[in-house]
């Protein structure tokens, strides 16, 4: 399933999908999907027959959440349908599957978040438009959601260490880890509380991102395509009132950070480099 900034969704085969090679550079979605002029993909979620998701979460960028039974999105097909309606230049941000029993965060450029149970959004048919997922300020917007269970399943196995965190990262390149249970658990449509502590040196916040102890490397990439790699475990853990640390510098005092991505653990070849 491929959900895009136009609130759109579509649907392919995976086995639709040309294998290559790791090295190959793939075929453009444009080629595969009809895709409009400026349609951007904002989430793929695969989807297997037995699965046991129930819902999918949609979040907005004008902080606006909508819960769709995911019989919903049966029928797909390439051409598109409309997953969530949007409302003059909004756009759809990011998309996660439900169990029917979990938590919801939702982030800002602000850095502002809310943390509230699944069980606050009510489900809605595909062409409406959702609720009130959090209150923006005027020139604030939504950066990132995450779902994660209520009731959190602690390994057996002492030895091997859990967490759950959100990772932040600024404009200006710095960042953190702030645990889950770290954010208080609100009422939905509420305006949140801090994330972290934005300035004049940090800059807004540009992504958010859960991580847990399967994440091994975080790849940040710049606006002038500088990139770096570092590993999970070299983030610290912080509260939510805190900067961060800088975890990039810019070659260039005009650059900052465009985006941020994490690799598993085993996700990638030790040899593998980015360059």
């Amino acid at each position: 399933m491929f959900f895009t900034n136009k609130g759109r969704v579509f649907g392919i085969k995976a086995w639709e999908i040309p294998e290559s090679s790791r090295q190959a550079k793939g075929q453009a979605l444009v080629n595969l999907l009809n895709l409009e002029q400026g349609e951007e993909i904002r989430s793929i979620l695969p989807m297997a027959k037995d699965s046991e998701i129930k819902n999918l979460i949609m979040a907005t960028k004008t902080g606006l959440i909508k819960k769709t039974k995911i019989s919903e999105f049966e029928n797909l097909r390439a051409s598109g349908l409309i997953a969530i309606k949007l409302r003059n230049e909004d756009q759809l941000v990011s998309v996660h599957p439900t169990t029917g029993e979990d938590h919801i965060i939702l982030l800002t450029k602000g850095a502002k978040s809310i943390k509230f149970p699944e069980a606050n959004v009510r489900p809605m048919g595909r062409a409406t438009t959702g609720v009130t997922g959090i209150r923006l300020d005027k020139e604030d917007e939504l950066i990132g959601m995450e779902v994660f269970p209520a009731k959190e399943t602690i390994p057996a196995d002492k030895r091997k260490k859990f967490f759950r965190d959100i990772l932040t990262i600024a404009e200006k390149g710095l960042g953190k880890r702030t645990p889950v249970h770290l954010f208080p658990v609100q009422k939905r449509a509420g305006k949140g509380v801090k994330a972290a502590v934005v300035t004049d040196k940090t800059g807004s916040l540009k992504t958010a991102i859960m991580v847990t102890q399967n994440i091994d490397q975080v790849v940040i990439t710049s606006r002038m395509g500088q990139v770096i790699k570092l590993p999970l475990k070299n983030i610290p853990q912080l509260g939510r009132a805190t900067q961060g640390v800088i975890l990039m510098r810019f070659a260039d005092k005009a650059d900052s950070v465009a985006a941020a991505a994490v690799l598993e653990k085993g996700g990638v070849d030790e040899e593998e480099s980015i360059e």
